[in-house]
């Protein structure tokens, strides 16, 4: 708990107008765009107790100098887009809400960069660029309504990425706010700035997930790379510097197939043979939720392949040409121009088929162009007794990020709860085929080293031994660290011991009394004396049960847990 002094005085360095630990303003910061189960959030209790929305760098600073010194825990967070947990404020604290940081800096067009506030919503930025004649290179599907700095710190790819590559190809510098409130440019500031000699544990979580630097390591003399992606562990971004290119025409392009091989085959040559913008396909499935809510244009094929091509009229129209041999080798059919505008035109709402849930349990994992094929017949096979809609887009690495959305409904408690074990299969699955996870946030914790690489990873460990020792950034994230039980579930499993010790003594001592009798004759619950020490016994019991839980990582906890979540899906669902 924050204590009101804390709150008084965080409120006086942000600014009374800008700070609340009003009720109605912390529960809206307290989830992101996932719909959790009840349970996990009675398990977890994300809640946040304030809310910061500073509107300078120093006031960042400021707020995490004094934070780290009280150990307050911090969450940054943008528009709270993404669902893989990364702004839950799993430990409470305060959520430093980052949207005031919205102007556009400055607008270079000699080296083609500009530089805005990480608080700049996507669209804002697109359209006062287009106002200058130029763009960004690329952006997320989400771009109407998430934060610049949202997805450099979440990572990821989004549109034009087929051509110009992910988020982290587009940042060229950061301004970055660290746990202890130095503020730096990662362009100016080497990895091994964040080196340290001593080794240690620095809170209370897996240790398994810290990794020493091998000897030979080799340090780059731009940091930017350790932050794009790092999800607000390691500090808080102020300030983003993008590519930005030319504006230029771009031309969409739907085709349509009677099957998923033609379909796969058909994008793997489209990558081959021309160099689209954007590159985007929908199964059968999703195409017929679509359809469904009314969203879906006729087309020939119910497996859709969206594709766009930027440039002059000339360039675009040649690789066009080629597409359409393409698809002809694949018995494909080019559709309309009004279907093919239709298509781009939806790029910004991938959950329009939300009404069919009402909710919508999503996951997303990267695989290889490569293992497409197979990689969607394991789906379909896997998840046979399941409704699920599956769309993916394909990067410049020739990776696919494949999203998958099952329609759910978070009323039907139980059944929405033993659904959770799909998000956790599907990158199970993507890791089987060559995968790997497409974001981490805190559900995919475990993948860490493997999703960052060992060497960065072991220098981002380093950032957060050197600079936030106990964890009060954004705990949970990147690092995985233990469950957190929530004060009504630790006193709820006490009072279920207490009450389940005496019963099953009293049990034991109808069931089988001659042996108790025998050997442990003092254990009977014959009198309201003895059930009420029986009862204290199991309240400690209980406290130990949950005391151990609190030290079991999260991603332990998942792990468990998946196989009894999908046998009660098969159950209940």
């Amino acid at each position: 708990m924050i204590a009101k002094k804390d709150i008084r005085n965080l409120a006086d360095i942000v600014g009374e107008d800008y700070f609340s630990s009003e009720m109605f303003m912390t529960s809206l910061y307290s989830h992101d765009i996932a719909a959790l189960p009840g349970i996990v959030n009675d398990v977890l209790n994300p809640n946040a107790e304030a809310v910061a929305q500073p509107t300078t760098t120093e006031v960042v600073s400021n707020l995490l100098k004094y934070c780290k010194q009280h150990n307050l825990p911090i969450v940054p967070r943008g528009h709270g887009t993404s669902g893989y947990g990364g702004a839950l404020p799993a430990r409470g604290g305060v959520v430093v809400e980052m949207t005031r940081l919205n102007e556009v800096h400055h607008i270079d067009k000699s080296n083609m960069t500009v530089e805005v506030g990480s608080g700049i919503i996507w669209g804002k930025l697109i359209e006062e660029l287009e106002d200058e004649g130029l763009t960004v290179a690329a952006y997320p599907s989400s771009a109407p309504s998430s934060t610049v700095g949202g997805w450099v710190a979440a990572g990821g790819s989004g549109i034009g990425s087929t051509k110009y590559g992910g988020i982290a190809e587009q940042v060229v510098d950061l301004e970055v706010v660290l746990p202890d409130g130095e503020v730096i440019r990662t362009k100016d500031t080497s990895e091994e700035h964040f080196k340290i000699e001593t080794k240690g544990h620095f809170f209370r979580g897996d240790d398994s997930f810290f990794t020493d630097l091998s000897d030979n390591a080799v340090y780059d003399t731009d940091s930017t790379q350790l932050f794009v992606g790092s999800n607000g562990a390691l500090g808080i971004i102020t300030k983003v510097v993008l590519k930005i290119i030319p504006l230029r025409h771009i031309k969409p392009t739907t085709s349509s197939f009677r099957s998923q091989n033609l379909m796969v085959g058909a994008l793997q040559d489209i990558l081959e043979a021309t160099r689209p913008f954007y590159l985007h396909f929908i199964t059968d499935k999703f195409y017929d939720m679509l359809k469904e809510v009314n969203q879906a244009p006729p087309t020939m094929g119910g497996f859709i392949i969206s594709c766009a091509f930027e440039g002059t009229d000339d360039e675009i129209e040649t690789e066009i040409e080629k597409l359409k041999h393409i698809v002809s080798r694949y018995s494909g059919s080019v559709e309309s121009k009004e279907v093919s505008e239709h298509e781009w035109s939806e790029r910004f709402y991938p959950m329009r088929i939300k009404r069919l849930g009402p909710s919508l349990a999503p996951s997303e994992v990267y695989v290889p162009l490569e293992n497409l094929d197979g990689y969607l017949n394991h789906m379909n096979k896997h998840f046979r007794n399941e409704n699920f809609a599956l769309e993916g887009a394909i990067t410049d690495r020739g990776e696919v990020a494949v999203l998958t959305w099952f329609p759910d409904d978070e009323r039907r408690r139980i059944s929405f709860l033993m659904g959770w074990y799909r998000s956790l299969d599907v990158i199970n699955l993507g890791l089987k085929h060559g995968g790997r996870a497409y974001s981490i946030g805190m559900w995919n914790a475990a993948h860490s080293r493997s999703f960052y690489g060992k060497e960065n990873y072991a220098k981002m460990s380093d950032l957060k031994r050197k600079t936030d020792k106990k964890g009060y950034l954004n705990s949970h994230k990147v690092f995985a660290g233990p469950l957190v039980l929530s004060t009504r579930l630790n006193v709820l499993i006490m009072l279920i011991a207490g009450i389940v010790a005496p019963i099953v003594i009293w049990l034991a001592g109808i069931i089988v009394p001659s042996i108790i009798q025998a050997y442990v004759p003092w254990i009977f619950v014959n009198d309201p004396t003895s059930f009420l020490i029986w009862f204290i016994v199991g309240l400690f019991a209980g406290f130990a049960v949950s005391e151990f839980a609190n030290l079991l990582p999260i991603s332990v906890v998942l792990s468990i847990g998946t196989p009894f979540l999908r046998l009660g899906r098969r159950i209940f669902h």
